[in-house]
C-alpha cells in the first residue's frame, strides 16, 4: 500500500445516498507524492552491455559481411542484453566462428539460460522462426529446452506461440532455457536454428559442458544464473482442487450446491433459482435459504419487438470435480444457432460464453441479457457509475465510456445475498488499476457495446429489480459469431471468520527501518508484521527473493517465529522493480511483460515533474514508469527505487506464483500483503493454492486505494477485485476514503461484511467508533494512525471473538436507536451484551436505545450498564439504558451489559 492520493468528497448532507453522481473535483493530499522527488541513486551501474558501439564502428563491422542482412550473436547470461536499438561495442569483436557458436559449463540439475541476440542490418527481419534442438551427449538426451520469445505456457495454463519480428537496426534478445538433468555428465551438444522469412537460415552451436555437483532447486537459489525465467512457463496450482475454506460443488443433474449457496438452472443452461443460506450477519450457514432471484435469467434476441423462439437442446455436463461443473446447451431456429456454455465453480462464480452465429443474415432489435432480482436482494448496489451503498430510488440507466468510465459489472445485493454481473466479449483485455487506468483502459466489448448502442437498464416492476444488459440493433452477418460474454459472482462467499476479525492484529509500518517492528508488535500486542517494500530488509518492490535482502529478510522471519508472531510480505503484481535480475530478459519478450507506454514522456501522480532519468538512459522508451520509492533511513539511505508497470494476464503471473511458493519454502513467509491486484481470478485462485499447499494456514491479505475518482475514471475497489475476494482472509481499503460518508456506504465499500470478509480502516485511522459497528480498526505502526492496541485490549477483556455479531443491517436487530442519523450494532453474548453506538454526523447527537429484550434473551431488571473506560476511545461513566444518550460529533460509545 503506498501512500498515494488522499481523497475528499463534498458532501450535501451525511446521509446522502452514497451515489456521486456529479463527480466533484477530488482534492489530492499534497503529502501523499511526497516521495517522488527524482533525487536518488538507483544502485545499478552499466554493464559491458551497456556501452554502444561508434556508428563508425559498426559500419566498418557490417562491411565485413556485405552479404548478411542480419547478425546473430551469442551471449551468456552473466550479459543480459540491454540495447535494442543499436550494437554494444563487446559484439564488434565477434568473428564470423564467434556468431555461429555458443559455448558454456552448467551444472547438473541446473536449468540453464543463455541468449543469442538477433541484429537486422538494414532491413526489418519478418516471421523469424526459431528452433533449439535436443542436446546430445553422453549417452543422454536433454529435450526439456525452450525459446522464451515464440511461446510458453500462458497464466492460463494454456500452450501459446507468437510470431517474431524485428525492425531494422533493432536488437532482438533471444532467451532460451535448458532444463539439465541431475544425473547429466560430460559434453552435450545442440543446435539453434534462426530463419526470418525470405532470408537464409542461420544455425548457431550449442556446446555444454556438464559438471560438478548437483544444483541446489534447479538453481532458483541463485538469481545471478537467471535459472528462474523457468518460473515463467509453470502451471503450479491449475487444477480443479478447492482451496481452503471452501466445500466441495456437487451437482445433481440441473441442481448445482456451494458452500451456503444453491443453484438450478433452466433448461437453456441458465440459472432458474439462485438461494442464499448465509444468516443476516454472514455469521451461520442456516438450513432454509432464501432466493435472489425473482425469475430465471434469460438471454434474449429480439425482433420485431418481442424475443424470438428457440428451440432448446439438451444440456451436456461434464464434472471437473471437486471444484467446478461445466455445461453446453445449444438453441436453434431457422435464423440462428446460440451456442450457452456455462462453468459454475466451487466459491460462487459462474462464468457464462452465449456464441451467436447467424445462418443467414438477420436484422435484429436487441440481444440482451435480463437478470430479475428479488427487492429484498437489491438492497444495495456498486458499480456502473454508482457507488457503494443503498440502491437508488429511480431506475438507473447506464452506458458504455469505457475512456472515462473504468465500468464494466454491477453488483445488487443484500448483505446475506447478492449477484455480480460483468460483460466481456471476445476483445477483452484487462484494463490496468489506479491511477494507471488512462494508460490501459477496458475495451468496450464489440458484443456489448455494439458501438456504443448498448447499457445497463436498471428499473423496478412486477415486484422485482430487472438489470437488463442490452446491446441495441444490430444486423448479424452469415458466417460471422458473436461472443457475448458474461460472468455471474453469488455473494456472500463464505461466513465471517470472526477469529481473523477480532484475533489477527496488524502491525504494519512505513519506516525504512526494521529493528523495532518485532518489540514494537509484541509491545502493543499484534500477532502479525507485514514487511512492505521499501524496507531495509526488503528494499525492492514485488521482489522480495533479491539476494541483497533475503538473508536479513530470513533472520527477521525466523526471529517473528521465536517471537510468537507471523510475518506476512508485500507481494503483488501490477508494477516490478528494476532491480528484478530477470527484468532485460523479460523486456525481450516484446510487451508480454512490461508493459507499453509513452517511456520519458509518461506524467502520473507518481512522476508528476517528469521520469527518473535512469529509466530513460537504460529502457529508454516503451515502458510507464510506477513506483518511486526513495529510502531516507537505514542501509539504503540516498537511494531510490523504482518500477515500471507489467502487463497483466501474462507469463509474469505464472513467475509471481512460483517466487510465491520459493518464499513459502526458503523464507517459511506466513502470507503476503497483496496491492491493488493486476491479476485474474485464475491466477488469484491459485495464489490461494500455493499458500495452502506449502504454509496452511498462510494469510491473504489485501489492500486497495479508493478507485472512486477522476483519476482511476470511478470504479469502485471491492466490485472491480470481487473475483478475488473469495481467496482473500482480510481487507485493508481505508486509503483516500473519506470516514465522513452514510453508513451504507462504509457496509458496501469499507467493511467486506456483505462478500464474507473483514476488513481494516486505513486513511489517517479512519474513524474508529463507526469502525466498530462493524467490528473493525485500523492497523498498528502506519503514518498517521492512532494506536488500536486499546480496542484491542477492550475486545480480549469482554472476549468479544466468541459474541455473536448483529450488525444495524440487519433489520431483526433487537437493538436500535430512534434517531436515524446514528447506527447501533451488538455483540451477544450469553450474559453479555456489548453495544456499539456511533454518531454518523458532524454534529452533537441524542438517541435513545430501543432494546426489545424478548428477542435480546435478557430482562431490564436483570442488567446492569456502563461506559468502561477505553485509552483514546471513552472515559468510564455510568449509563442507563432507559436514559438518552449524547453522541459528540462523529464519535459513540461502547456500553457494556451484563446479567447482575
Amino acid at each position: 500500500m503506498k501512500k498515494l492520493l488522499t481523497i475528499s468528497l463534498i458532501l450535501t448532507s451525511s446521509f446522502s445516498y452514497a451515489q456521486n453522481k456529479d463527480k466533484l473535483t477530488h482534492a489530492i493530499d499534497v503529502d501523499a507524492i511526497r516521495q517522488t522527488e527524482l533525487t536518488g541513486d538507483i544502485g545499478l551501474r552499466p554493464t559491458v552491455m551497456s556501452l554502444m558501439a561508434r556508428p563508425a564502428s559498426v559500419d566498418a563491422y557490417l562491411k565485413k559481411f556485405p552479404a548478411k542482412k542480419y547478425f546473430t550473436f551469442p551471449e551468456r547470461r552473466e550479459n543480459s542484453i540491454r540495447l535494442l536499438d543499436g550494437l554494444p561495442e563487446k559484439w564488434l569483436s565477434y568473428s564470423a566462428a564467434a556468431s555461429g557458436s555458443f559455448t558454456d559449463q552448467a551444472k547438473p540439475g541446473e536449468y540453464f539460460v543463455f541468449q543469442v541476440g538477433v541484429y537486422a542490418s538494414g532491413v526489418p527481419l519478418k516471421d523469424i522462426k526459431v528452433k533449439i534442438s535436443t542436446l546430445q551427449g553422453s549417452g543422454l538426451q536433454i529435450k526439456d529446452v525452450t525459446c522464451f520469445n515464440t511461446g510458453g505456457i500462458s497464466f492460463k495454463g494454456d500452450e501459446f506461440h507468437k510470431a517474431l519480428h524485428l525492425g531494422a537496426k533493432k536488437v532482438l534478445p533471444l532467451w532460451f532455457g535448458i532444463q539439465i538433468p541431475e544425473n547429466a555428465k560430460g559434453l552435450f551438444r545442440g543446435n539453434v536454428e534462426i530463419k526470418p522469412e525470405g532470408l537464409p537460415v542461420t544455425t548457431i552451436t550449442v556446446n555444454l559442458h556438464v559438471s560438478g555437483t548437483v544444483v541446489e532447486n534447479r538453481g532458483y537459489n541463485d538469481q545471478n544464473s537467471l535459472s528462474r525465467l523457468a518460473w515463467l512457463n509453470s502451471k503450479i496450482g491449475l487444477d480443479d482442487d478447492i482451496t481452503t475454506g471452501y466445500q466441495q460443488l456437487v451437482r445433481n443433474r440441473n441442481n448445482i450446491s456451494i458452500l451456503g449457496r444453491n443453484i438450478i438452472l433452466t433448461a437453456t443452461g441458465l440459472p432458474a433459482t439462485i438461494d442464499t443460506y448465509f444468516d443476516l450477519n454472514n455469521e451461520k450457514i442456516l438450513p432454509e435459504g432464501q432466493p435472489i432471484l425473482a425469475k430465471p435469467l434469460e438471454f434474449i434476441v429480439a425482433q420485431g419487438g418481442k424475443p424470438m423462439k428457440f428451440k432448446v437442446g439438451l444440456t451436456q455436463f461434464k464434472d471437473h470435480l471437486p471444484g467446478a461443473s461445466s455445461w453446453e446447451t445449444k438453441l436453434i431456429n431457422a435464423d440462428m444457432v446460440i451456442t450457452l456454455k456455462g462453468r459454475a465453480e466451487y466459491d460462487g462464480f459462474i462464468g457464462y460464453t452465449a456464441l451467436v452465429t447467424p445462418l443467414k443474415n438477420t436484422s435484429v432489435d436487441d440481444i440482451r441479457l435480463e437478470i430479475p432480482m428479488r427487492p429484498e436482494k437489491a438492497v444495495y448496489m456498486m458499480g456502473l457509475d454508482k457507488e457503494g451503498g443503498f440502491s437508488p430510488r429511480e431506475d438507473w440507466h447506464w452506458k458504455w465510456d469505457v475512456l472515462e468510465k473504468h465500468q464494466d459489472e454491477v453488483w445488487m445485493g443484500a448483505v446475506n445475498g447478492g449477484l455480480k454481473v460483468k460483460l466481456k466479449g471476445k476483445n477483452y483485455r484487462r484494463q490496468l488499476v489506479n491511477i494507471y487506468y488512462p494508460y490501459g483502459p477496458l475495451k468496450e466489448p464489440e458484443s456489448w457495446g455494439n458501438n456504443h448502442k448498448g447499457g445497463v437498464d436498471i428499473t423496478k416492476a412486477d415486484n422485482a429489480v430487472q438489470i437488463k444488459a442490452y446491446s441495441g440493433q444490430r444486423n448479424l452477418l452469415k458466417g460471422e459469431t458473436y461472443e457475448f460474454d458474461f460472468e455471474l459472482l453469488i455473494t456472500p462467499f463464505k461466513t465471517i471468520n470472526k477469529n481473523i476479525l477480532f484475533n489477527d492484529r496488524y502491525y504494519h509500518s512505513d519506516i525504512d527501518t526494521s529493528l523495532n517492528f518485532i518489540k514494537v508488535a509484541k509491545e502493543k500486542g499484534a500477532d502479525i508484521v507485514v514487511v512492505h517494500h521499501k524496507k531495509d530488509i526488503y528494499p525492492f518492490i514485488d521482489y522480495p527473493f533479491h539476494e541483497e535482502n533475503v538473508p536479513d529478510l530470513k533472520a527477521f522471519i525466523d526471529s517473528a517465529h521465536v517471537n510468537g508472531l507471523q510475518t506476512q510480505l508485500y507481494y503483488t503484481t501490477r508494477e516490478l522493480t528494476v532491480n528484478a535480475p530477470e527484468l532485460w530478459a523479460m523486456r525481450a519478450l516484446d510487451n508480454e511483460i512490461i508493459y507499453p507506454g509513452q517511456g520519458m514522456a509518461t506524467r502520473t501522480l507518481v512522476n508528476p515533474k517528469g521520469v527518473h532519468p535512469w529509466l530513460g538512459e537504460n529502457l529508454k522508451e516503451n515502458f510507464i514508469p510506477g513506483w518511486v520509492a526513495t529510502f531516507t533511513h537505514g542501509k539504503y539511505k540516498g537511494r531510490q527505487d523504482l518500477a515500471i508497470l507489467t502487463t497483466p494476464d501474462s507469463r509474469l503471473n505464472n513467475f509471481f506464483l512460483e517466487g510465491l511458493d520459493w518464499m513459502g519454502k526458503n523464507l517459511k513467509i506466513d502470507g503476503i500483503y497483496m496491492d491493488d491486484l493486476a491479476l485474474d481470478r485464475e491466477t488469484m485462485k491459485r495464489t490461494r493454492k500455493v499458500l495452502d499447499r506449502e504454509r496452511p494456514g498462510a494469510k491473504i491479505d489485501m489492500h486497495t486505494w479508493n478507485h472512486y475518482n477522476k483519476y482511476a475514471k470511478w470504479a469502485s475497489s471491492l466490485n472491480l477485485y470481487m473475483d478475488m475476494l473469495p481467496f482473500i482472509d482480510q481487507l485493508w481499503v481505508g486509503e483516500a476514503r473519506d470516514y465522513n460518508r452514510s453508513s451504507d456506504y462504509w457496509l458496501i465499500e469499507v467493511s467486506g461484511i456483505p462478500f464474507g470478509l473483514t476488513s481494516q480502516m486505513l486513511n489517517k485511522g479512519g474513524n474508529k467508533w463507526r469502525g466498530m459497528t462493524f467490528g473493525i480498526t485500523n492497523r498498528l505502526g502506519w503514518y498517521r494512525s492512532t494506536s488500536p492496541e486499546y480496542l484491542w485490549k477492550f475486545w480480549d477483556e469482554y472476549h468479544i471473538d466468541k459474541k455473536e455479531m448483529i450488525g444495524f443491517w440487519n433489520p431483526s436487530s433487537p437493538v436500535k436507536t430512534d434517531n436515524t442519523d446514528t447506527e447501533v450494532s451488538i455483540y451477544k453474548g450469553k450474559d453479555e451484551v456489548i453495544i456499539a453506538v456511533a454518531n454518523w454526523t458532524s454534529k452533537e447527537q441524542k438517541c435513545r436505545l430501543k432494546i426489545d429484550w424478548q428477542a435480546l434473551g435478557f430482562s431490564p431488571e436483570e442488567v446492569t450498564a456502563e461506559i468502561p473506560e477505553i485509552t483514546e476511545f471513552q472515559e468510564k461513566k455510568s449509563v442507563s439504558l432507559k436514559n438518552e444518550l449524547s453522541l459528540e460529533s462523529e464519535k459513540g460509545f461502547l456500553i457494556v451489559m451484563r446479567r447482575k
